[in-house]
């Protein structure tokens, strides 16, 4: 194609010498044409090459995941841009499964049957990470589609390599192709098969009504000086978890004081991923703080501007918080539950809480905290139920919302509020009802937000005359946001009215900006706007992560933070960080060091900090955690004074005392081998326990006996174990079956493992005596078991005395067929045998058979 494109010019050139000097144009070639210098066709070719439009096709060996699929695939060239042919791809990969309809391709790619849809008529696509194109990605010709390279390679490839010079395309596919399918369908069908002929066993925990748990005993002696005068004391609680109204419980207990201070009462994967929780603890008043939530689990909340992450973790655990690779806080389990404040959480990042347990094993939970304001998929529901006792007014404060999604883009909502409030120096109800819809799309690739709520007073009456009025609109540009927000309040609130416009910048991964302008005016004719900033910056090098942070609140109060985090040293980890204040008197330095994994039992760390406001600037803090019954703590002043504890911590089953645990996260399990006599895979009454069997779980081997279940205790939660029964018994075994158990919490797991009775069909193929060359007839006979589908299970041959040994066989109906395939004269024999199981009897069945007259009968 370029050689005729040269060959064409260099004509033009010698034909005219007018042209000899100076740039051809559009001109010159019409000029040309009229004068019929050229053809028709090489003018339109040498228009189309002037005006930028050329086409030029070539045909290349395509290899799709290394595999060669064809030597003369077309690739066409044009507008600057490389064109691939979407039918005939599709053609050459075997692929049908898609519809070309009114300007829309929908289509199914892949073993997960993933839909993938483009729109040409509004140039958006639908199952992808690229969600729109534009009218010069494509073009139709001859009934064949053709997409720009990089359009197709979003769509159906991880990459593409075209070779110009070996005239070679490679792709690697995303999605499987047909004959990959069809292969990949073949091997799964076998082993769907195989998988079919087994019995998978799988034992997790059930929720239950009741039963015993685990225990916590911590007991600590303490020694303090304070102020020149010393004192010594002693402390102490036990911590209780276990299964109850099929929940989990947790609760405390103060030794010392004699009283219960905090219950919790746990429900966790409820439908749409939601949670119920009932808790209580007890206040400094002496009173208990009752409280019920039901509502989506994200691990995390908002508390205004501020994201707070809540999560519910093991007793006695440590958890890390870890971002960007780098451990920047640590929290202790309290009650059953970790929180997280931190001037470094903030919307639309990726946290890691690296859950540390008792027994040194490290649990990883990914939290990704975003602004989703309640938006739903369609056909989803969320589910919000608050209830509290106010410790000021002794009432009940009730909150609650659902939210339901209409569509993938509309979200309905609504929200219910029942509060206790002083007026006029009495509490009395507040009760308000409210309405939201929320909607988000795309502008082609920018995502945006729209909510509009109203809230209505039910009661008292003096706030019924206003109603509440909200909305806000956010858009995304790239590393840009913009959010706005205008509301009009009745009269139960401060404000009449408020708006507020927020930025938020992330040019780089390493810097973001907040800026955030607000104004209100409130019922009293009071008016107020500010501005708040917060710069931060967060850089990674290596094993280090550096951040700093300056605020500006709406008061102009302003703050600066400088933190530097170090990962990755062994198991060890460092924090230091530093704050300041615009008045220079409140500078505040911490050290930590500490170890993120247990070794050898023992978990440690160290903490100096300096602080300026207080009397006692320098501060340091060491502890200690070993093997789970001791721990220990000191905490010392510059000025002298210290406060220094040491006792033991111990967790303890409370089915099994003597059994040393190192985690509370645990689950028992009761193992019961049985005799499945009528082959059900199911434990009924009359069916005896077999002994003799080896289980071996989380490296504890135990063997079972004839007369009890066999218990295993603390078998760590969260782990899949595989089961595999050894049967020391004779003529007994597990048979097409494989066993594995799972704990989660929240009760006993009971493993219930079929044995089989095995049994032997044996018999003897005795000739008539008209038979003189019995050693070739045995020679020809074939005895086949079909099973009860008329499936062939065993296939064998008598020995040279016709003798026949049919064994592994299990409790059931199956039939026998004796034949020749030398002496096609005999009659085969098919017969019906039923075996059962009788423990007085022997486990061999006895099949003798008789040939007489070129016919195989049974001898009764």
């Amino acid at each position: 194609m370029l050689k005729k494109i040269f060959f064409l010019f260099s004509i033009l050139l010698i034909h005219s010498n007018a042209f000899s000097s100076e740039e051809i144009t559009l001109e010159k070639l019409e000029e040309l044409k009229n004068r019929n210098a050229i053809s028709t066709e090489d003018y339109l070719f040498l228009k189309d090459e002037l005006d930028g439009k050329l086409e030029e096709k070539y045909f290349f060996t395509l290899f799709i995941n290394r595999t060669q699929i064809t030597t003369s695939f077309q690739i066409v060239y044009k507008d600057s841009k490389t064109f691939i042919p979407l039918k005939e791809y599709f053609k050459n990969t075997y692929f049908n499964n898609y519809n070309f309809t009114n300007n829309i391709l929908d289509m199914i790619l892949g073993m997960e049957l993933h839909e993938v849809m483009m729109d040409f008529n509004t140039f958006k696509i639908t199952g992808t990470e690229r969600t729109n194109f534009t009218d010069k990605d494509f073009f139709l010709k001859d009934d064949e589609l053709f997409l720009e390279a990089s359009l197709f390679s979003d769509i159906f490839l991880n990459a593409i390599d075209i070779d110009y010079e070996k005239t070679r395309v490679s792709m690697s596919a995303k999605y499987a192709i047909n004959n990959e399918i069809k292969r990949l369908l073949r091997v799964q069908e076998s082993t769907l098969q195989k998988k079919k002929e087994m019995n998978n066993f799988m034992y997790t925990n059930s929720r239950e009504l009741f039963n015993l748990g685990y225990m916590r005993v911590n007991l600590d002696k303490t020694f303090t000086k304070s102020e020149g005068s010393k004192d010594d004391d002693w402390d102490g609680y036990l911590e209780y978890q276990g299964p109850l109204l099929y929940g989990e419980l947790t609760t405390e207990y103060n030794l010392k004081d004699g009283e219960f201070t905090g219950a919790n009462l746990y429900y966790p994967n409820l439908a749409y991923n939601h949670f119920l929780e009932f808790y209580g603890d007890k206040t400094e008043s002496g009173r208990w703080n009752k409280s019920v939530l039901f509502e989506k689990d994200k691990g995390y909340y908002e508390d205004g501007k501020t994201f707070i992450i809540r999560e519910n973790v093991p007793i006695g655990s440590r958890v890390e918080l870890v971002y960007l690779g780098a451990t920047i806080d640590i929290g202790y389990e309290e009650n059953g539950v970790v929180e997280f404040t931190n001037s470094e959480l903030k919307s639309d990042r990726e946290y890691i809480l690296r859950i540390h347990t008792r027994d040194g094993k490290i649990i990883t939970q990914i939290i990704k905290t975003s602004d989703d304001f309640n938006q739903q998929n369609k056909g989803e529901f969320q589910y919000r139920f608050f209830m509290t006792e106010n410790e000021s007014s002794e009432k009940i404060d009730t909150d609650g919302s659902i939210y339901y999604g209409i569509t993938e883009q509309f979200t309905i909502g609504g929200k219910y509020f029942k509060t206790s409030e002083s007026i006029n120096d009495e509490y009395i109800y507040v009760e308000r009802g409210a309405a939201e819809i929320v909607y988000s799309d795309y502008f082609k690739t920018n995502p945006y937000t729209f909510i509009l709520g109203t809230e209505q007073i039910f009661n008292p009456d003096k706030f019924q005359k206003d109603n509440t009025v909200e909305g806000l609109f956010q858009v995304k540009f790239n590393k840009f946001k913009i959010r706005y927000e205008d509301g009009y309040y009745s009269s139960y609130y401060d404000n009449k009215e408020a708006r507020g416009i927020t930025f938020e910048y992330n040019p780089t991964d390493f810097l973001r900006v907040d800026y955030s302008y607000q104004w209100q005016e409130n019922w009293d004719g009071e008016k107020s706007k500010g501005s708040e900033i917060d710069v931060e910056l967060s850089k990674n090098f290596n094993r280090f992560l550096s951040t700093f942070q300056f605020q500006r609140n709406l008061n102009g109060e302003k703050d600066y933070s400088i933190n530097l985090y170090y990962t990755g040293y062994r198991d060890y980890s460092v924090r230091w960080t530093n704050s300041i204040s615009e008045r220079g008197d409140d500078f505040e330095s911490t050290l930590s060091i500490f170890n993120r994994a247990r070794q050898n039992g023992l978990d440690y760390s160290f903490e100096v900090a300096y602080n300026e406001k207080d009397k006692e600037k320098m501060t340091f803090r060491v502890s200690l955690d070993y093997d789970n019954w001791f721990n220990f703590d000191m905490t010392s002043k510059d000025n002298g004074d210290y406060d220094i504890s040491a006792g033991i911590d111990r967790v303890i089953d409370l089915k099994n005392i003597r059994k040393p645990l190192d985690n509370i996260d645990v689950s028992r399990v009761k193992a019961i081998t049985y005799l499945d006599l009528n082959d059900n895979n199911i434990f009924d009454n009359d069916e005896p326990y077999v002994g003799d069997v080896e289980l071996e779980i989380n490296g504890e081997k135990k063997v079972t006996t004839s007369k009890e279940p066999t218990y295993f205790y603390g078998v760590p939660n969260n782990i899949l174990y595989n089961l595999n029964p050894i049967v020391r018994r004779p003529s007994f075994d597990v048979i097409n079956s494989t066993f594995s158990l799972k704990g989660k919490g929240g009760g006993d797991i009971e493993a219930y493992i079929p044995i089989k009775p095995l049994f032997s069909i044996v018999g003897q193929l005795s000739l008539d005596g008209s038979y003189s060359n019995a050693e070739n007839i045995y020679d020809g006979i074939v005895i086949k078991v079909f099973d009860s589908n008329n499936k062939v299970i065993s296939n064998i041959v008598p020995d040279f005395m016709g003798y026949y040994d049919l064994s592994s066989l299990i409790a059931g109906k199956y039939f026998i067929e004796i034949s020749s395939f030398k002496n096609s004269s005999i009659e085969p024999l098919k017969t019906e045998v039923n075996i059962a199981y009788d423990i007085l009897k022997s486990n061999t069945y006895q099949l003798n058979t008789h040939l007489l007259n070129n016919k195989i009968e049974v001898i009764k």
